[in-house]
C-alpha cells in the first residue's frame, strides 16, 4: 500500500497533523511502544526517509502523559530546522532553542516548555544546569555524534536524567564497531555489557558486525531508501 496515511494526535491540546506513509506511522508506533516500557531505541533509517517527523509524532503523543519536558540534542546547523518542523506539523507543542548567549541560565525556565533543542556543545557547557531536570525523553540528532564514548560530550549526554533515550542515526555503523556500542550503551546502558566486555565479545570486523546485528535488532529500526 503505498498511499500516504494521516495521523492525527490529540493530547492534551498538542496536534501533530501530518500525511505519514506506512513505514513512517510503523516507525512511529515501534518507538513508542519501546519507549513506553521506558526503554530506549534507535531509529536507524536511512536519510530521506522521515526520521525528524517520526520522532516529532512521539513526543507529540506523550504530551499530557508526562509533565516533563523532552530534550532534543543536535548539530547546531540543525536547530532552525527542528523548530521549523515543529511549527509545521504540531499546534500546542511549546519549542524552546536554548542556543547563544542570551539563554537561560536558570532550569526553572527549562520547565516551562514542552520541548528544548541544544547543540551538542551547550549540552556539554550547560551539563550541570540539564541535570536538574527531570528530562522525558532525551532524544540525539545525528548520533554519530556520540560515537566516541571516551568524549566528554558523550560522558555527559549519557549522564543526563531521562525517562527513555532515542538515538537518531542514519548510519548507525559508521567507522568502527565500538561506534554501535557507544549509541546502544546511552539508549539502553549496560545493553551490550561493558565496554571491555563488548570489545572482548565483538571483533571490528565485518564478522563482528553481522554477530552484533541480532543482538541489537531489538532496539534498533531501520529501513532502506531502496525498500
Amino acid at each position: 500500500d503505498n498511499h500516504p496515511l494521516s495521523v492525527n494526535i490529540d493530547e492534551e491540546k498538542a496536534l501533530v497533523t501530518a500525511t505519514l506513509y506506512p513505514y513512517q506511522s510503523v516507525g512511529f508506533s515501534w518507538m513508542k511502544y519501546v519507549t513506553d516500557q521506558d526503554c530506549g531505541c534507535i531509529l536507524g533509517d536511512e536519510m530521506g526517509l522521515g526520521k525528524t517527523l517520526q520522532v516529532i509524532t512521539l513526543i507529540a503523543s506523550r504530551k499530557g502523559v508526562t509533565n516533563n519536558p523532552s530534550l532534543i540534542i543536535m548539530p547546531v546547523s540543525l536547530l532552525e530546522n527542528w523548530r521549523r518542523e515543529f511549527e509545521k506539523f504540531t499546534t500546542g507543542i511549546d519549542v524552546y532553542i536554548h542556543h547563544g548567549s542570551k539563554r537561560t541560565g536558570l532550569y526553572t525556565e527549562l520547565l516551562k516548555h514542552d520541548v528544548v533543542l541544544i547543540s551538542y556543545t551547550t549540552a556539554t557547557t550547560d551539563f550541570s544546569m540539564l541535570t536538574m531536570v527531570p528530562w522525558d525523553l532525551v532524544v540525539v540528532d545525528e548520533a554519530q555524534g556520540i560515537k566516541n564514548p571516551d568524549a566528554q560530550r558523550t560522558r555527559s549526554i549519557k549522564a543526563l536524567p531521562r525517562r527513555a533515550a532515542v538515538a537518531i542515526s542514519g548510519t548507525p555503523f559508521e567507522n568502527h564497531i565500538l561506534d554501535v556500542w557507544s549509541i546502544m550503551d546511552y539508549v539502553e546502558p549496560g545493553y551490550l555489557g561493558t565496554k571491555k566486555e563488548f570489545e572482548a565479545s565483538y571483533s571490528d570486523d565485518i564478522f563482528g558486525a553481522e554477530k552484533v546485528e541480532s543482538s541489537v535488532t531489538p532496539l534498533m529500526l531501520r529501513r532502506r531508501v531502496a525498500d
